[in-house]
């Protein structure tokens, strides 16, 4: 027992360790890129008054605008170690993690929602297609994938709003803070993902199905029940959790549309109106910090994986927790 929390831990250090470059390139790009954007910053600051040579030089100063573009990279890497993503341009001298501190708690929390109730709800709903493979609940569950999967969220927003909130006024059509609230957003963000979960659970399904060990139990006699939720539907979830996973990142990005049109004040929302003020302080962070939810989910998935599959864990065991 101890050989094998050792070998976890082992795979949890390693798995972390090829997190690292990632998260790397992933602030070196940023910086690059907002520093490559055209237009001046200091100038947006100050708008009418960007002629005033004493003020520019004195904002370039206090943001460190003056020094060679390698100083303000490490700079830069040294606050983020710390936490501390710099000072708005938009909000002059107001710390970046203040302003996204409110949104940190909103758009992971609605992508999570989604996510939890997509899954549950696409795992069974193409598991019992497969099970019901070619019968009418099958083609039903199908015809509803395709038609979640090609509708656009806004299109999807525009139509629970009209029904749900203008014609039957049972919901809010905008804001956050009650759960009332939070209802039209999290089934508009969850709807697409439980048909894709359900399209890759019918197909992993039917792959499982047609596995030798389906035919072995079957002919020992168990019930089908058995067969179903005890065999097939344990190794359906392996793919599945890992497609959840990447979903919630998805997700994440997602947010960006429905945060929009929700007027929800998280950081897809406040991405957007920080890049259209050249706010890039706070844009640099919310990418940095996508990025970073990125990788944690990442890490998760793999967790999972071993959590849920004992010739995973074995596996990891047997390499001495190298991935």
């Amino acid at each position: 027992m101890a050989a094998v929390r050792s070998d976890m831990t082992g795979f949890v250090f390693w798995r972390l360790v090829g997190f690292a470059p990632v998260l790397i390139v992933a602030l070196v790009l940023t910086f690059l890129a907002i520093r490559a954007l055209p237009g001046d910053p200091v100038v947006v600051m100050l708008g009418d008054r960007s002629s005033d040579p004493e003020l520019s030089s004195l904002l370039r100063r206090q943001y460190g605008l003056d020094q060679p573009l390698g100083v303000q990279f490490l700079r830069y890497v040294t606050g983020v170690v710390q936490g501390d993503f710099g000072l708005s341009y938009r909000y002059a001298g107001t710390p970046v993690t203040e302003i996204i501190a409110d949104g940190l708690l909103i758009s992971p929390v609605l992508a999570a929602a989604a996510l939890a109730l997509a899954l549950p709800v696409g795992a069974i709903a193409g598991s019992f297609a497969a099970v019901r493979r070619n019968s009418a609940a099958d083609v039903g569950v199908v015809l509803m994938l395709v038609l979640g999967l090609s509708v656009p969220n806004f299109a999807i927003a525009t139509i629970l709003v009209f029904l749900l909130s203008v014609k039957l006024g049972l919901l809010p059509v905008a804001g956050w803070g009650s759960l009332s609230q939070a209802v039209l957003p999290v089934v508009v963000l969850a709807l697409p993902t439980a048909a894709y979960i359900a399209r890759l659970s019918r197909t992993f399904m039917l792959e499982v199905l047609q596995q030798d060990y389906i035919r072995t139990a079957r002919a020992k006699g168990l019930s089908e029940r058995i067969v179903i939720y005890r065999h097939a539907f344990r190794n359906t979830m392996v793919p599945v959790v890992t497609s959840a996973g990447i979903t919630l990142g998805a997700l994440l990005s997602n947010a960006f549309v429905v945060e929009t049109i929700f007027n929800i004040p998280g950081l897809g929302r406040l991405a957007i109106d920080s890049i259209f003020a050249r706010d890039y302080p706070v844009a640099m962070a919310i990418v940095i910090l996508f990025t970073f939810l990125f990788v944690l989910i990442n890490f998760m998935v793999d967790l999972a994986y071993i959590l849920i599959d004992p010739r995973i864990r074995a596996s990891v065991v047997a390499r001495g927790g190298r991935a």
